[in-house]
Order: structure tokens, then C-alpha cells, then sequence
């Protein structure tokens, strides 16, 4: 743990001349703040999302115009989350920086994957804190991209998962930034040391039992050791993935979306004589256009079959996560398909 007290300056003047501000200041005006409006910086404790903070900070400094609040969300992973977060409650009221700082509680069991459970809990608190069309600003880095595409590769992802994290995206009228995404490791800390700043050192990112750690101290650096472009060539590549997934969206979105009826149901008639790429993107398509859990391959060609290849006096039901489809016969004979979410 960094105990360091942030450095100030005078109010319209952030005093901060390094190049990563810079390029912090110029990502997040590329979004077009309006007066008001609020950024939210999203706290774990590390120094990548300390130093968004004390960039965000110094931003606050040379634009009051806008409304800026931290917050961290203490899901009690590990059993020293309460320090922690009492350090980082005393860092923002040291800054001035207004804070929303609370327990959350997570769901657990011997099916739920405790990070993803801890992640979909904190976006949906995220989105209950903050204010409709707030911005986000996001801790997130080069390593943290790499490690993904990794994980997404040995899942057998396609364009979608490969495509890593966004830099920036939009979830109803709110807007998520990651704008170190292409920063590495190494110069987070240049900065966080050179402005002292506080941030906490989690002993469990050493624990390479965790896969994506395990990929961080053993799989990466070797990598790069025998490839030294490695990394910027996966970026590259979770780039190129994210532009093919986007152009796809964007086709799929044209002969997909006047097949889906005012209670989001998909017919099919159209799909019967198509090929199965086409049936299975265009069932992505609608998972995800109704905000579903997308299944697996395996379980993504149950639905296909099922749905798509059955006879018209079969009454299918696939199930996933906490996902169903069933499919009804309309009036018109048409065979439409039915998505129902359960609470979990």
C-alpha cells in the first residue's frame, strides 16, 4: 500500500504537464462533455485506477463545469477490502473529490464464477449510482487487453470475445471509458510514482492459480521476451476483431431487426433455407438485442437445431445460464422465438 498524499494546485490551472494527461484530457473531451455532466471514476484500489483518479483530479481542476464523483464498491474479496477501503475514502476526502464509497454484495454458488458475478454486480450499482447520461472512466491497461484476448482465445472465442475490451462504448445513455486501454503497466506506475500517489497492492495478483494471473507472471512476459512486438500485435488484432464484429453488427442489424416484433420475438421463416453461419449470427444477433447471456458454441447449435430444424408441432425449450428460448407457431404460421430471463 502507497501512502502517499496527492499533490494540489491552483484552481483553473491542473499544473499537470505529463504526456499521459495529455492524452487522457484529449480522450475524454472527444466525448463532448456537456456542462453538468457527470464523470464517474470507478475505484479498485490499483494504482491504474488511482492514476485515472488523480488524472481526472487535475481535469476537474482546469473544468469545474462538470460534475465529478468517485466510487468504490467493496465486494469483500479479500479480508483486508475494509482497509482498503477506508484508505481510499481517506484519499478522495484528502483531494476534495466527492466519493459514494459501499459494500456490495455478491451472489455466489457452485456454478457462479465469483469475478464475472462480482463484475455484473458492480456495472448494474454503477448504473444505479450514477446519473442517466453519465460518463465512466475506467482503470483498465494494455496488460489488462492482452491478458484478455488470451483468456478469450483459450475459450475458442470468435470476432466478439476477441475483440477484448472497448475503449469506449455505450450502455443506454451512459458512456464507458477506458482511457488507458493502450497504456502499459510500466508507465501507469512511471506516474503514479512520480506524482506519489496512493493506491493499494492486492497479494492475490500474484496468486498464479488464477488464470489470468498465471498468464500475467508466466504466459506474457515470456512472450514478449521471445517476441518483443508481441503485445502491440495482440492489440492489433483485438482491433481488426472489433472492426469485423462492428461491420457484422451492422449488416446482421439490417435484415435481422424487421424480424423482431414490438415484444422482441424473432421469426424464423426466413431463416429456413439459409446457411448455418448466416442462422447462427443471426441468433447472436438477437441474444444479444435482447440483452441475453450468449451461449456457447455447443449450446448456440442446440438452439439452432432445435429452433430452426425441428418439425412445426415440436414445442423446443433451450435453457442457459439464466436464459430460455421456446418457440411459439404465430397466426400466420410463422415460427417466432420466445426469450425469457429469470432473476437469478
Amino acid at each position: 500500500m502507497n501512502n502517499a498524499t496527492s499533490t494540489t494546485s491552483n484552481k483553473g490551472d491542473s499544473g499537470n504537464t505529463d504526456p499521459l494527461y495529455t492524452l487522457f484530457k484529449q480522450r475524454l473531451l472527444a466525448l463532448e462533455p456537456k456542462p453538468h455532466q457527470q464523470i464517474v471514476v470507478c475505484l479498485g484500489g490499483g494504482a491504474d485506477s488511482q492514476t485515472v483518479l488523480d488524472l481526472t483530479d487535475h481535469f476537474r481542476t482546469e473544468s469545474p463545469q462538470f460534475n465529478f464523483l468517485a466510487v468504490h464498491l467493496d465486494h469483500a474479496f479479500h479480508p483486508n477490502s475494509g482497509d482498503w477501503a477506508q484508505g481510499l475514502v481517506e484519499d478522495c476526502q484528502r483531494r476534495n473529490f466527492p466519493m459514494i464509497c459501499e459494500p456490495l454484495h455478491v451472489p455466489s454458488g457452485s456454478r457462479i464464477s465469483k469475478e464475472a458475478a462480482g463484475r455484473e454486480a458492480r456495472y448494474q450499482r454503477l448504473n444505479e449510482l450514477a446519473d442517466a447520461d453519465a460518463i465512466f472512466l475506467l482503470g483498465q491497461h494494455r496488460n489488462d487487453q492482452i491478458e484478455t484476448f488470451l483468456l478469450q482465445l483459450k475459450r475458442g472465442a470468435g470476432p466478439k470475445g476477441l475483440a477484448a475490451m472497448a475503449m469506449q462504448s455505450k450502455k443506454g445513455g451512459q458512456t464507458w471509458l477506458r482511457p488507458l486501454l493502450d497504456i502499459s503497466k510500466e508507465e501507469i506506475y512511471r506516474y503514479a510514482n512520480a506524482r506519489e500517489l496512493f493506491w493499494i497492492e492486492d497479494d492475490t495478483n500474484y496468486d498464479t492459480s488464477i488464470e489470468r494471473n498465471f498468464l500475467r507472471h508466466e504466459v506474457i512476459p515470456k512472450l514478449e521476451q521471445r517476441w518483443p512486438h508481441f503485445g502491440q500485435a495482440v492489440l492489433r488484432s483485438a482491433q481488426l476483431c472489433s472492426e469485423t464484429q462492428q461491420l457484422m453488427e451492422q449488416l446482421l442489424d439490417d435484415r435481422v431487426r424487421p424480424h423482431i416484433d414490438s415484444q422482441g420475438r424473432l421469426a424464423t421463416r426466413w431463416l429456413q433455407h439459409t446457411d448455418e453461419q448466416l442462422q447462427r449470427g443471426v441468433l447472436r444477433y438477437w441474444l444479444q438485442h435482447q440483452q441475453a447471456a450468449i451461449p456457447s458454441y455447443a449450446q448456440l447449435e442446440q438452439l439452432r437445431t432445435q429452433m430452426l430444424l425441428t418439425t412445426n408441432d415440436a414445442s423446443p425449450c433451450v435453457e442457459w445460464a439464466n436464459c430460455a428460448v421456446k418457440r411459439i407457431t404465430a397466426d400466420n404460421k410463422d415460427r417466432l422465438l420466445v426469450l425469457t430471463l429469470k432473476s437469478r
